[in-house]
């Protein structure tokens, strides 16, 4: 699957994650929700997306007490 596959949400989410460095700060999804002007469930739908279909794009992992996720 491509980025071109994926709905507008997903797609949103994903420039969101490339365009910051969620691997050195913490993820939010409250502050994803509230930048992107979405629902935190919409969020949470993205990312289950994202690491299903652009799972070799996208890497999530926990360090030091929080969420971390990469994309490229």
């Amino acid at each position: 699957m491509s980025l071109d596959d994926l709905d507008s949400n997903d797609k949103k989410v994903y420039e969101y994650l490339k365009h910051n460095d969620f691997v050195v700060k913490p993820w939010s999804t409250k502050k994803a929700a509230t930048a992107l002007k979405m629902k935190e469930d919409e969020i949470y739908t993205s990312l289950s997306n994202l690491a299903e279909y652009m799972k070799n794009n996208i890497h999530i992992h926990y360090k030091e007490g929080s969420i971390r996720i990469g994309a490229n």
